[in-house]
């Protein structure tokens, strides 16, 4: 096949960006590179990697010609962005979503597969949430629900351009993905970087502190990169599915246990302080996965595996920036 993705050079996109050739599709990779680059991405003969817009329509009209599937990822991520540039976050959301569909349907592609949100769900009425669960924007005067309110409207352009239509589509909603090179606006590499900001100053035996924003009984339930990838093909590609489907597993976890285990990451003992949370921010986050599991899906990667290869990247590149930055 040939699969175009937007928000190729994104943390999700760049890992299914290299499953998918390496599963011998042809990848057009698209990106504009505004949070993330293609420089990690491994150079192969079937994968393209094209800097572009999804805002600049007659471009990527052209790029999609041909295509037998359009993954859409490209959304501007990251909590701080959501708070500091909501007017480009919904920007990108809504009319990037719009163009890219426009183009699927100018030339009439088979295949669509949108990346949507938990963001969507706000604090959700019910854990674990089932995908038929209203989507909501509590509080438009808050600007942390540009995202999660674009990805609404993303999911109603989809289902609305494409109804009576013969294009397939899938939305899927990502439920906290976490592996190494997610970027630094997440909340397991804020809890590495707060603690490895410690350590050159660290004695063996004391205590660091690590400071966690929230009471610490928030939840949220995590899935490692590799098995998202794998969930995302299987509902995409690897199966005849249409409609939303949850990326994620029903594995919840409070913030105050999550903190202790990457403090075991790092082999050393801190004292846990808290802070209060920014408005918005949900309670609990767990999805309902039985719709992917219908579809064969099996996690393979326990949190605390997961995790200690994500500790370990972040370790890893704090301290080689660090160095670089002494010479």
């Amino acid at each position: 096949m040939k699969i175009a993705i937007t928000g190729a050079a994104g943390f999700i996109g760049r890992n299914l960006v290299s499953v998918l050739a390496e599963q011998k599709h042809t990848v057009l990779a698209i990106d504009n590179e505004f949070r993330a680059s293609f420089e990690s991405l491994k150079a192969k003969r079937n994968i393209k990697k094209i800097t572009a817009d999804v805002l600049e329509q007659k471009e990527l009209n052209a790029l999609l010609k041909g295509c037998d599937a359009v993954y859409h990822l490209a959304a501007i991520n990251g909590t701080e962005n959501f708070y500091n540039i909501p007017e480009k976050v919904l920007e990108v959301g809504l009319i990037g979503t719009y163009n890219v569909l426009q183009s699927v349907l100018n030339h009439n592609i088979k295949n669509f597969f949108f990346a949507s949100s938990s963001e969507v769900y706000n604090d959700a009425r019910k854990i674990p949430t089932p995908e038929d669960i209203p989507c909501i924007v509590p509080d438009i005067l808050n600007p942390r629900f540009s995202y999660g309110g674009s990805k609404i409207c993303g999911e109603l352009l989809t289902i609305n351009l494409l109804r009576n239509t013969d294009v397939r589509y899938v939305i899927f909603r990502p439920h906290n993905v976490y592996g190494p090179e997610m970027g630094f606006e997440h909340v397991i590499p804020q809890l590495v970087m707060k603690l490895a900001s410690q350590l050159s100053g660290h004695n063996v035996g004391s205590k660091m502190k690590l400071n966690i924003e929230g009471n610490g009984k928030q939840t949220r339930s995590f899935i490692f990169i590799t098995d998202a990838i794998k969930a995302i093909i299987l509902s995409t590609i690897g199966s005849s599915y249409s409609g939303v489907i949850h990326i994620g597993t029903e594995d919840e976890i409070t913030i105050k246990l999550l903190a202790k285990e990457t403090i075991k990451c790092f082999g050393v003992k801190a004292d846990l302080t808290f802070t209060d949370s920014k408005p918005g921010g949900p309670n609990r986050r767990c999805p309902d996965t039985k719709q992917l599991k219908k579809l064969g899906f099996k996690n393979r990667t326990i949190l605390r595996t997961g995790l200690n290869e994500t500790v370990s990247w972040y370790k890893d590149c704090l301290l080689y920036t660090s160095d670089a930055a002494d010479e």
